[in-house]
């Protein structure tokens, strides 16, 4: 009977465990980070629906894009950005996407954003990790920086070039 006891507790023990450790990594967004969320996820609509002036219209003029499938990032106020979108939206339409916070950090009008995304397309598909900076300019956040790392295609990396 002790032996039963002694292996309930500690199921106890270990559910409570879990469960606590849960509640730290699962903390709740605050309002000023629901509101970033709300605009990456909007900017992932316009990657969905290839709609190229929305994506422009929510991207920095001195924005830096850096996809892992590229060798260099690119620039917005260069106008690769917008032929690089253009390329990729003739070749390829998003079908389908998962996105997944991991944190947001707001540091005045600078928000960090670090998340997950999954998604398919016509052609191809692919898991990121994202790594995104937006700044609020008039009363609205817009993306002045993207980084992404592919989890299932080898980077890009260029060295001394």
């Amino acid at each position: 009977m002790q032996i039963k006891g002694a292996i309930l507790i500690s199921f106890l023990l270990c559910g409570l465990i879990v469960f606590w450790s849960f509640q730290a990594t699962g903390e709740e967004l605050t309002e000023a980070q629901k509101e970033v969320w709300k605009t990456v996820q909007a900017n992932w609509e316009t990657f969905k629906n290839a709609d190229i002036e929305a994506a422009m219209a929510m991207t920095h003029d001195h924005a830096v894009v850096w996809w892992s499938s590229k060798a260099h990032p690119f620039l917005k106020k260069s106008g690769i950005m917008k032929v690089e979108y253009k390329r990729w939206w003739d070749w390829d339409k998003i079908v389908s996407y998962k996105l997944r916070p991991e944190t947001i950090q707001i540091f005045n009008n600078v928000a960090t954003v670090y998340y997950r995304v999954d998604w398919e397309g016509t052609t191809l598909s692919d898991k990121l990790r994202k790594f995104e900076t937006w700044i609020k300019e008039d009363n609205r956040w817009i993306q002045i920086g993207s980084l992404s790392s592919s989890c299932d295609k080898p980077s890009v990396c260029v060295f001394g070039n």
